[in-house]
């Protein structure tokens, strides 16, 4: 009888322990935010600014900021035909975008600007931390990428870069890239409004609630 009383005693407070036990929370888990960075330069003309690449402010290139830019400003889409760095990424011939990012940028990204061209096609590039130039043999393929025409005449690029994860430790960079052996074609594009813009969905890196300065 003492036994039976023992036994059930135990069963007992086998129960009431598990009645009292806090059920363990589950953990959130953290949901994209969405961001908005504009084309930036602190020149008229990005080929005066891009002659500094690498020396002046990081790696000299144009910029990618929280808010719109201060007037309009713009830079040669060059018709790159041919030469010693087909593959390149932070090209200081070529309009080059660079801000602060951290986090992980997932989903699509929406890169939109103003642009006069006779045509022709470009490849929209992004990468993390890259801060100066890589070409060739220390070329780094790109996270995301997609080719695009330009207009005819004046115009707004759309583009989008889908199904994008990386992230980034510091910085991002967007490249508006020529295509080598490309038919003969002249492009400008215009940034430093709010007209100009890369739009993205970004999980902050723990602590934050911004993947952006």
């Amino acid at each position: 009888m003492i036994r039976k009383l023992v036994i059930v005693g135990l069963i007992g407070g086998l129960l009431a322990t598990t009645v009292v036990m806090p059920a363990h929370a589950k953990k959130k888990k953290a949901k994209p935010v969405a961001h908005t960075l504009y084309m930036e330069g602190t020149t008229p003309f990005g080929e005066m600014e891009m002659a500094n690449v690498p020396v002046a402010r990081p790696g000299g290139y144009l910029q990618l900021i929280p808010e719109a830019g201060t007037g309009e400003k713009s830079m040669m889409i060059p018709n790159y035909v041919g030469g010693p760095n087909s593959e390149c990424a932070g090209n200081s011939l070529m309009p080059v975008f660079i801000g602060e990012v951290t986090g992980t940028v997932v989903g699509d990204m929406k890169i939109t600007f103003p642009a006069m061209a006779t045509g022709g096609s470009v490849e929209l590039r992004v990468w993390p931390d890259i801060t100066a130039q890589a070409c060739n043999d220390s070329y780094i393929p790109p996270a995301g990428s997609v080719q695009i025409d330009l207009p005819s005449g004046e115009g707004t690029v759309e583009a989008t870069i889908e199904g994008l994860k990386f992230t980034p430790q510091a910085t991002m960079m967007v490249q508006i890239t020529s295509l080598p052996a490309a038919p003969p074609s002249y492009g400008r594009a215009f940034y430093g409004t709010e007209a100009s813009t890369i739009e993205f969905s970004c999980v902050p890196a723990k602590g934050s609630t911004s993947c952006t300065g």
